[in-house]
């Protein structure tokens, strides 16, 4: 590296306009609308909608690779999706203007995952091959940490004040994150020398936008990128059921201040150690074999938590489980893509196109584990076993994406030494 390493712990904070606009809208506002009377499946398309924006953020990623201007990328979106928050905390009655929700909710989702798309650019250019295991666990960890957390902060705001004061705060606490650019060090933009080279400014950033096309496809048509994107798009570590616990806690008769602590504080916690202790598993053995087992812990708990008498007790372990397990599952991943990723040109782009395949993953599987409940009246228990089916399934697939790439010599992941 031409610069200094950046600290793998910075990407705790980087991650946190990500983790609040996810946090407000999957754990705070399913929970005042299922109190309200509105359908676990009404709620779950809302979820579904808001959502969309981090499965086709690819489309927009490559101008944050044009020059080297992650960083401002990072600080103003980090602002922007401060900003939304607020605005969505002032909607007098969400349940009454749920079409107007779910278009500032959208927008939100549109200017954190830009900011996390920056950041994770930041990350898979700036951190030591040998960190990559780290670096991914502290990114989820402030993910799913911070997404817990912050969910919580809302629900315990609100209860004892207001949903303004609540959002106010939340944008408060995204914009201070944004201090988190100040441990990064990005290279050099580009100077006057490469543009007098290419011959003016627009060729230069013409040739830059070439070099991150080329970049992207030669990893996207390797047999690790292509099995890698099959890998993204099932859904081995979806953790869906975490957009709808809140919801369903109406089901298990559990209070809002049960919500708050183990779907909101209690769940950011033990995500976030999962997270940690993902990224270590990670770093220990073969990055796709420890995506599966992680996938496999998270059905185990969903399926564990399906056996279970529905009470606030089951409502509790169960929540924390299935957070612990995810939080492994999501550092696996993001270990995984960093891998792929490397320190190359495109890497705020390929790391969108794989998280945001994943992604794609996670909205789905919301939308079909909400509307699972609906059938034969199967309630919440539908959606707990439509989970660990599809999970199962995406399992199923990710061992067969190994065996594809152990039938012969693959080319060499980009950006650290094989792992065991």
């Amino acid at each position: 590296m031409r610069h200094r390493p950046s600290p793998p712990a910075v990407f705790v904070v980087t991650i946190l306009p990500f983790a609040a606009a996810v946090g407000y809208v999957s754990i705070a506002a399913p929970f005042w609308l299922a109190r309200d009377g509105v359908s676990l499946a009404l709620i779950g398309t809302m979820e579904a909608t808001a959502m969309t924006p981090h499965a086709i953020k690819v489309l927009w990623a490559p101008l944050i690779d044009i020059g080297s201007h992650r960083k401002a990328w990072l600080v103003s979106m980090t602002a922007a999706t401060a900003a939304l928050l607020a605005a969505l905390a002032v909607i007098p009655g969400i349940t009454r203007h749920l079409g107007l929700f779910t278009l500032l909710a959208t927008l939100a989702q549109i200017a954190g995952t830009t900011a996390a798309a920056a950041a994770d650019g930041l990350m898979a250019a700036t951190t030591r091959p040998e960190d990559k295991g780290k670096a991914g666990g502290w990114r989820m960890a402030g993910n799913v940490g911070g997404t817990g957390l912050l969910g919580a902060l809302a629900l315990w705001l609100a209860s004892r004040t207001s949903p303004a004061v609540a959002g106010l705060a939340m944008g408060a606490v995204v914009l201070a994150s944004a201090a988190g650019a100040l441990f990064i060090s990005e290279a050099r933009p580009l100077h006057d020398e490469a543009v007098e080279r290419a011959g003016g400014l627009a060729r230069a950033l013409w040739a830059r936008l070439a070099a991150v096309a080329r970049d992207l496809w030669s990893a996207m048509v390797s047999r690790e990128g292509w099995t890698g994107l099959v890998i993204c798009a099932v859904p081995v570590g979806a953790g869906a059921l975490t957009n709808l616990f809140s919801a369903m806690a109406v089901d298990y008769r559990a209070s809002e201040k049960v919500v708050a602590l183990v779907s909101g504080l209690g769940g950011g916690l033990v995500g976030a150690l999962g997270s940690l202790a993902g990224g270590r598993l990670a770093d220990w053995m073969n990055r796709r074999l420890a995506y599966a087992l992680a996938g496999g812990l998270t059905a185990f708990s969903a399926l564990l938590m399906l056996a279970a008498p529905m009470t606030p007790l089951t409502y509790a372990w169960g929540t924390l489980l299935y957070s612990f397990s995810n939080g492994i599952a999501f550092a696996a991943l993001a270990a995984l893509i960093l891998e792929m990723v490397g320190h190359s040109v495109a890497a705020a782009t390929k790391y969108t196109l794989f998280i945001s395949v994943a992604n794609v993953a996670s909205n789905y599987v919301t939308a079909l584990d909400g509307w699972a409940s609906e059938v034969r009246g199967w309630g919440t228990r539908g959606s707990l076993a439509a989970d660990v089916v599809l999970t199962a399934a995406g399992i199923a697939v990710l061992l067969a994406m190994v065996s594809v790439t152990r039938r012969g010599p693959a080319p060499a992941p980009a950006a650290s030494p094989p792992q065991g």
